[in-house]
């Protein structure tokens, strides 16, 4: 399958997803509340950020020597073996840890770990196990596959969550959705992974561990990069706010959760792209890739160039949907869009130095990345407040996008598409004269920005379509053939 059809496959269920993810959050905020919301997502950040400490890398690993050609089902077994280990050296710390926090100052992640433990130990055994099978869709080429599954379960647990807000279960209802949607998506990936490719059973030996470890030990922190730029800022405000503040995490969350619709499709690229490289890089050497990075670059800020704009000129009265007290964060959610776009860019680095087995030059950009993510954060919402984790956040992503760039032209070229990339900022232009223009015409109130946002999206893509030859010849051969055949 083309890349770009992996992409748009990719882009398609996440948009699908977020859609039923914006009515279950508006759904939450409105009946139960900003603190419940606020609660809910802090402990869901400790058990992702249990998980990704805990990973140690190994499924980026199994990700890897999967996309390669050799023994599949030798590592994925290892691999598997090295997860239900991490598990269970979490479960036990996070044991020790429920039985001590009582101690410590009452904020809110003390809170989160004192009253919900034994929900986090339970997320934490489905969020490995279903992470794990989607490296392995990854690492098999179904990276298609794994997108849909992925849009599938955010799906669902949307939808469950909406029931419990229906029946007032509260948020114990919330965790119970999580754990029931992650174990249903585990076992539809592992049906959908037999069936594309049967799953045998092949004992790994020595070797299979060793490169697993070998690649893992760098990898590791490729996967804490990840979510440091997704939840450091949430963990330091649960740390540093006061227990009553967990109104101003839920607004800070929904501004993230806006700026990251704007995201999927970056993300959407580096899932298709990573095999391919990893593939080609393989068999031809790495110097073959540098057109595939360029392409990445070319798109990554597709949307989230327009996103800006639009957050700029109508996230007051986007933001109003939830409460109209989310307003506040008007400047925090623009704040972070920027942080996303800079971060999509930076990520097509790291994740094609990764897809060259050059993950020793993507541990040292992570490194530096995690350090001044959590740096800049700690100093930044103890000096600021809350909104200065944005700050942080989007100072961080341009350290790992100047980094990850010198660490990758290093190794390869890596052509900056730069007129694609003004092609995509004049668009972007022309639909916010058009934008404020309406919003000074007609207002501000919630319908007239939901028409606007409509409005800007076809004139931002009509504009580009104009003025860039290689977006419209890409549009045009990433359509499917028989879209093609009939437009023939």
């Amino acid at each position: 399958m083309r890349i770009g059809q992996t992409s748009i496959i990719g882009f398609g269920s996440q948009i699908v997803s977020t859609a039923v993810g914006f009515l279950a959050t508006l759904a939450i905020v409105r009946v139960l509340g900003d603190d419940v919301f606020g609660t809910y997502t802090v402990v869901i950040s400790v058990v992702v950020w249990f998980q990704i400490v805990g990973d140690l890398g190994v499924r980026k690993a199994v990700n890897k020597r999967l996309s390669e050609a050799g023994d599949d089902d030798a590592y994925l077994l290892a691999g598997a073996t090295l997860q239900l280990a991490v598990f269970v050296v979490m479960a036990v710390l996070l044991v020790v840890a429920w039985r001590f926090v009582g101690v410590l100052p009452e904020r809110p992640i003390t809170d989160a770990i004192e009253n919900y433990t034994p929900f986090i130990v339970l997320l934490l055994l489905v969020s490995i196990g279903y992470s794990f099978l989607r490296a392995v869709l990854n690492g098999r080429h179904l990276v298609h596959v794994a997108a849909v599954l992925g849009s599938t379960e955010r799906s669902l647990r949307s939808v469950l969550h909406l029931g419990v807000v229906f029946v007032g279960l509260g948020i114990t209802g919330l965790f119970w959705g999580y754990a029931i949607s992650g174990l249903v998506a585990t076992l539809a990936g592992i049906a959908l992974l037999g069936r594309e490719r049967p799953l045998g059973i092949t004992l790994p030996a020595r070797q299979h561990f060793s490169r697993l470890v070998s690649y893992a030990r760098y990898s590791w922190l490729g996967g804490i990069e990840t979510q440091a730029f997704k939840s450091m800022d949430t963990i330091v405000l649960g740390a540093f706010l006061a227990a009553n503040q967990t109104d101003l995490i839920a607004v800070y969350e929904v501004g993230w959760n806006i700026a990251s619709l704007f995201a999927v499709f970056s993300t959407a690229i580096s899932n298709a792209l990573f095999p391919e490289v990893s593939q080609i890089a393989s068999t031809d050497g790495p110097g073959r890739v540098s057109g595939l990075v360029e392409d990445a670059l070319a798109y990554a800020g597709l949307f989230v160039i327009p996103g800006l704009v639009g957050a700029a000129l109508l996230g007051d009265a986007i933001l109003s949907i939830y409460n109209p007290a989310f307003a506040r964060g008007h400047w925090v959610l623009v704040v972070l869009v920027i942080a996303r776009l800079v971060y999509g860019y930076s990520n097509q680095f790291t994740n094609a130095l990764n897809a060259i087995d050059r993950p020793d030059a993507a541990f040292r950009v992570n490194g530096v990345f995690i350090g001044a993510n959590l740096v800049l954060n700690v100093v930044f919402v103890w000096r600021y407040g809350w909104g200065g984790a944005a700050v942080a956040t989007a100072i961080s992503a341009v350290v790992s996008l100047l980094v990850g760039y010198r660490a990758l032209t290093a190794v390869i070229d890596v052509p900056v598409p730069v007129r694609e990339l003004l092609k995509q900022w004049l668009s972007a232009a022309v639909m916010g004269i058009v934008v404020l223009g309406g919003r000074m015409a007609f207002g501000a109130s919630i319908p007239v920005a939901l028409a606007l946002a409509g409005v800007g999206a076809v004139t931002y893509f009509t504009a580009l379509s104009v003025v860039s030859e290689r977006f419209r010849t890409t549009v045009r051969d990433n359509l499917p053939d028989q879209l093609i055949d009939v437009m023939r």
